[in-house]
């Protein structure tokens, strides 16, 4: 569970929102139906753990998805044929790659947003399944408390041994596959191995649960190849580095269609999550003895307090992003002014670099204002705005090592160098 700041990124308004966290009430969060192979005692008073850095649950329940379920059959990829959400209910779609608060490093899912969410009165959109396959796991996470508690349901379906889609933020389970599996309890896990089929009804979302639905699209069979030290990653989330396109495997017309309301223009229209280059500033640091990816304490909120990326905006790869564990106590993230020197550029020879930052604000390519982010942007970019809200010293000094200092509030005209507040970051 990853909570998220909305401070620096301006113009995101309700997709800040849209992107919940699935325990604590921040400003925003995001939802992660994950799972895992880690796994330890069970405590019957918390929720399942949908990922292993998840916190406050149990990870006694997590489902290990590496090499498939015991119901899965075959390996190899499959199509899909059928939209999760019907297109006509899609406001808009978000690749992965963005980075949201908690989600200090690329987040490795996308999202489908829906049109009734954003409705007075709201709402709730129909879930499909996008492919033939087996219902492996199903689970009901129960969030909040009071008048602000809801269901979170989560789902993974299995085409092969070897090729899974999953979705969170359902508000529950319908049809057929409802039916069979009956009512969940609060917090609960089963493994149906239920046979469903492409287009068919399993479930709904939208408020109050979310504004619409996760999607994760794993092939075990493929291996990013932009993540320097890939096993850090998947000794905390199994499949961190078997995220697929989810275009790569969707037939047409489908394909064309969700095409047609994916804010990201930049190919891969799925976005990026792996940009490590050795030797370059450019992907994913970790704050030295802060235990990598996964943490000291994988089960204590606040895990990515170690964590830093340096990388590409997930909207539009043209704007240079910052993202922190740690910036003045929270999670936040950045655009760089100027968006130079290219991190992809910035070696030892190099030497020292300022980078200033500004908001996060999306805006359209076609008119300039800024987006409202409760319809469709065609052409959608990102810039700088707000003015120099703190600058950021970094100089490579060793291949896998950077040292690192936040000035907030101060220009770069204002800081001469690193001072004794300097920290050092590994990969």
């Amino acid at each position: 569970m990853q909570y998220v700041s909305g401070v620096a990124r301006a113009g995101v308004g309700l997709l800040s929102a849209v992107l919940i966290g699935a325990c604590g009430s921040p400003a925003v969060a995001v939802r992660s139906p994950h799972v895992s192979a880690n796994q330890q005692a069970p405590s019957p008073s918390l929720p399942p753990c949908l990922s292993a850095t998840a916190t406050g649950c149990d990870k006694s329940k997590i489902h290990i998805g590496g090499n498939g379920s015991s119901g899965c059959r075959g390996t190899g990829t499959s199509a899909i044929t059928a939209s999760p959400i019907a297109v006509e209910d899609i406001a808009f779609i978000q690749p992965m790659g963005l980075m949201a608060g908690g989600h200090v490093t690329p987040i490795d899912h996308g999202y489908f947003y829906v049109k009734g969410a954003m409705a007075t009165p709201s709402v709730q959109a129909p879930v499909y399944s996008p492919l033939d396959g087996n219902i492996s796991t199903v689970t009901r996470s129960a969030r909040g408390t009071g008048s602000s508690a809801y269901d979170d349901y989560a789902i993974t379906i299995e085409a092969t041994c070897t090729f899974r889609v999953r979705f969170s933020n359902l508000v529950r389970f319908a049809g057929s596959l409802g039916t069979t599996i009956g009512q969940l309890q609060g917090n609960e896990t089963k493994n149906p191995n239920y046979s469903v089929k492409a287009g068919e009804l399993i479930g709904y979302t939208g408020l109050p649960t979310a504004y619409g639905i996760d999607v994760w699209v794993e092939n075990d069979d493929l291996s990013l190849p932009g993540f320097i030290n890939p096993a850090q990653y998947t000794a905390a989330e199994t499949w961190k580095t078997h995220m697929a396109d989810l275009f790569d495997y969707t037939r047409e017309p489908l394909k064309s269609q969700l095409l047609a309301l994916l804010e990201r223009d930049a190919s891969p229209r799925w976005g990026k999550i792996d940009y490590d280059i050795d030797g370059r500033l450019v992907g994913n640091w970790f704050l030295v003895g802060s235990g990598g990816y996964r943490g000291l304490h994988p089960m204590v909120e606040g895990y990515w307090v170690g964590h830093l990326a340096v990388v590409y905006d997930g909207n539009d790869p043209g704007q240079v992003d910052m993202s922190f564990g740690n910036y003045q106590g929270v999670a936040q993230q950045f655009a760089v002014i100027g968006s130079l020197p290219d991190p992809a550029t910035v070696a030892q020879s190099t030497g020292l670099v300022k980078y200033e930052l500004g908001q996060i604000q999306s805006y359209s390519a076609t008119t300039g204002a800024a987006w409202d982010a409760k319809t469709f942007l065609p052409h959608m970019r990102v810039r700088a705005a707000g003015g120099v809200l703190g600058t950021v010293l970094v100089q490579l000094v060793g291949e896998r090592s950077l040292k690192v200092e936040i000035f907030p509030g101060k220009s770069a005209a204002a800081v001469a160098g690193f001072d004794s507040s300097a920290l050092l970051y590994e990969r």
